[in-house]
C-alpha cells in the first residue's frame, strides 16, 4: 500500500470505531487528538484496529502524540513498520 492509500484506510477505521466519527471531516493533517476528536483512550483502542488491519507491530516506542495526532502521522509510522 502507498501512503494515500493507508491514509484512506485509516480514516475509514477511525470513522468505523470511534463514536461519533462516522460523520466527522477528516483530512490527512486534521488534528485528531489536540484538535479533541479523539482522546488517549481512543488511541489505545485504534492501535490493536491498526495493527490488525495493516498486519504491523505498533511498539510502545512509537507511542507519542506527534506520531498520532494526524492521519498522515499515523501513515507514517504504519509505514514505516511494513
Amino acid at each position: 500500500m502507498n501512503k494515500q492509500e493507508i491514509e484512506a484506510k485509516v480514516t475509514e477505521l477511525i470513522r468505523a470505531n470511534i463514536d461519533g466519527a462516522e460523520s466527522l471531516e477528516i483530512a490527512e493533517d486534521t488534528m485528531l487528538i489536540t484538535g479533541g476528536y479523539i482522546d488517549s483512550f481512543d488511541i489505545v483502542s485504534l492501535i490493536s484496529v491498526f495493527e490488525e488491519a495493516f498486519g504491523v507491530t505498533l511498539p510502545f516506542d512509537d507511542l507519542e502524540l506527534e506520531n498520532f495526532d494526524t492521519v498522515s502521522s499515523i501513515a507514517d509510522v504504519i509505514l514505516s513498520r511494513q
